[in-house]
């Protein structure tokens, strides 16, 4: 089972005031098939947790041609396409009934010691799982720098809704803080085209969260931390475009 295909129609309440795909379910959805395909492959969160160890998600690079809208069909695809040393690369892909590419993804998922938290080694704690060669964003998930700037805050707390089985705040929430960061009037004359992420510290329940935007043109970078910066837990790299 190299690949994983998972149709998908676009649900009200998935839909946002544009009638789009919600930005969490797009990523929600990424989590989704990924947790299947790994069951599949045989590493995935049961034979995980019986090993004591587990997949944290790591990086992810997303660029969207177009968000499905409500009622929209669309078949979503997955498929492991790499390993290094402690992480495990996996990309997706969304085309629509027609064959319009929607939008796609690379990602990067460390594997754990789920006691010491430490990265593991994937080739001794795992099976052996056959990869997919192909990567739809060819990309080492290069640091994202937050140089000093000018910047703008928004505070908010950790709502229990957005917590895990892990006890942390879940992957898919970070995107979304992230592009809170903008003005509201920006974000309903702009789309979403490219997003970078890079996970830092998990977040919980008790944690204040600030996120810190500077802003260059179309591009926005988010800092996602405790008001006093003290704890970092993401950064964001959006590209912007006009509607």
């Amino acid at each position: 089972m190299e690949t994983l295909e998972s149709p998908h129609i676009v649900k009200v309440y998935e839909s946002d005031r544009k009638g789009e795909l919600h930005l969490r379910c797009l990523f929600n959805l990424f989590q989704d098939i990924a947790d299947r395909h790994a069951d599949g492959l045989g590493c995935g969160y049961a034979f995980c947790l019986e090993h004591g160890i587990g997949w944290v998600g790591a990086n992810y690079h997303l660029r969207i041609n177009r968000l499905p809208t409500r009622g929209e069909s669309f078949v979503l695809t997955t498929w492991a396409s790499g390993k290094t040393a402690v992480c495990g690369i996996r990309d997706f892909k969304a085309v629509s009934e027609q064959g319009e590419m929607l939008f796609y993804a690379s990602s990067q998922w460390a594997l754990v010691d789920l006691t010491t938290k430490r990265p593991v080694s994937v080739a001794k704690k795992l099976p052996d799982y056959p990869l997919h060669n192909e990567r739809m964003i060819d990309t080492k998930f290069p640091a994202i720098t937050f140089p000093e700037a000018p910047e703008t805050k928004i505070l908010f707390p950790v709502r229990y809704e957005e917590i895990d089985l892990n006890s942390h705040v879940n992957n898919a929430v970070y995107p979304v803080w992230a592009a809170e960061g903008v003005p509201h009037d920006f974000r309903l004359s702009h789309d979403i085209a490219e997003m970078e992420i890079a996970f830092k510290k998990p977040a919980v329940f008790d944690d204040e969260i600030a996120v810190f935007t500077q802003t260059d043109g179309l591009t926005t970078t988010h800092k996602i931390a405790s008001p006093d910066k003290e704890k970092e837990f993401s950064r964001v790299r959006i590209v912007w475009k006009t509607v």
